[in-house]
């Protein structure tokens, strides 16, 4: 019974310092960020800055990535390794870190959640094996010690600690919880402004909107399907031989070029989708069309080049893009058009109708709620029932 308590005061400290890591990375690529691209004194203009440090950044990405490989790890390559080998290889965090860390603040337009899913699933398979090794070697000093691949390849597995599927549930439920503690007392202490919450924005509703349905559910799944197929168009363009550091370099001088004829081309767009849907209103359809795509490259074509990281923020910007450029040329409510473009475009792409719903709901109005999660939905009934739409 003491061994016991040990074990869970062992794990629920640990949790508690995941989430508090994960917090505090996220933190550091806000301030990496504000350091090189407000605070950083090169006396430039515009154009001058974001060629100096695109460039610079893609030659440093370059070298990282011929000398620690292709890092960091997406979100869909952390699943199927822990799919196919039951655990996570956490010895090569620190190269999913620097790297991760680096294109974020060169200007990637990719998003911080695959480092930080790489992060955050290697600390739970390091406390998940020393878990294991405390519980089914009753040795709760083994925990000070290095952790050995033959030892623990010899323990049974993770599940295999719990009496139920129910009560490993409940019990990775509350160590979650207690994570989730962690990362909130750091967003606490080092708050930034945030687009994730509760949106009153009132809604203009019209009857001429039904008009606007059908081609938002068109452009929808077009522009979904597009935003998918072009990371394996771009896989098959580009030749595993090339040399990393002239890819990396190269992409830096495309990014740079696209920051050139807009700055939302660069950075994942995470804390500008709130801010831009209400400015896209008063843009011209034509520029926020070249937005979305030049978007959908710059997140797609510099993934294969070296400039890896996560696509859910980008896929959000551009579709956000692409349907406000729909909602200005159609008859009835703005923000009621987007919306359904929006919905069933990053539907398509992640494939995942409540997550989806979930994340948009969190960034337009609630209002728009219920239209959200039923063309969420629908979207997903849609692709299972003509499979020809899936990307």
């Amino acid at each position: 019974m003491k061994n016991k308590i040990k074990i869970a005061s062992y794990v629920s400290f640990w949790s508690l310092i995941i989430g508090i890591m994960v917090g505090g990375y996220l933190t550091l690529v806000n301030w990496c960020i504000d350091a090189v691209w407000k605070h950083a004194k090169l006396g430039l203009p515009w154009a001058g800055k974001v060629f100096v440090i695109c460039l610079t950044g893609g030659l440093i990405i370059g070298l990282l990535n011929k000398f620690l490989g292709d890092y960091p790890l997406t979100i869909a390559e952390v699943l199927t390794q822990t799919r196919q080998e039951g655990h996570l290889d956490y010895h090569n965090w620190w190269k999913s870190f620097v790297l991760g860390l680096t294109v974020l603040a060169s200007g990637g337009s990719v998003g911080p959640e695959a480092s930080a899913t790489v992060l955050t699933a290697s600390m739970i398979n390091w406390v998940g094996d020393r878990w294991r090794l405390a519980h089914f070697t009753d040795h709760f000093k083994l925990w000070t010690g290095s952790l050995k691949k033959e030892k623990l390849s010899a323990l049974p597995r993770f599940h295999e600690m719990f009496a139920s599927k129910r009560q490993q549930k409940l019990i990775t439920t509350l160590l979650t919880l207690v994570g989730v503690v962690g990362l909130a007392i750091v967003l606490k202490i080092f708050p930034e402004e945030g687009v994730f919450g509760i949106h009153l924005r009132q809604i203009d509703w019209a009857w001429s909107s039904c008009w606007a349905i059908l081609p938002a559910l068109m452009v929808g799944f077009v522009f979904g399907w597009l935003f998918v197929k072009s990371g394996s168009l771009f896989a098959k363009i580009i030749q595993p031989n090339w040399s990393p550091i002239i890819k990396a370099v190269v992409f830096g001088l495309l990014l740079a070029c696209a920051g050139l004829f807009s700055q939302d081309a660069l950075f994942s767009g995470e804390f500008r989708i709130v801010p831009f849907a209400k400015e896209a209103m008063f843009l011209p359809p034509l520029y926020l069309i070249c937005v979305a795509f030049i978007k959908l490259i710059t997140t797609n074509f510099g993934f294969f080049m070296g400039w890896r990281g996560g696509t859910i923020f980008p896929a959000i910007f551009s579709s956000a893009a692409i349907g406000s450029a729909l909602a200005l040329i159609m008859p009835g409510s703005f923000q009621v058009t987007a919306a359904i473009v929006l919905s069933v475009s990053v539907t398509v792409i992640l494939r995942r109708p409540l997550l989806t719903a979930i994340l948009l709901i969190l960034l337009v109005s609630i209002y728009l709620a219920p239209l959200v999660l039923v063309t969420c939905y629908l979207t997903a009934w849609i692709m299972k029932k003509f499979p020809i739409l899936q990307p």
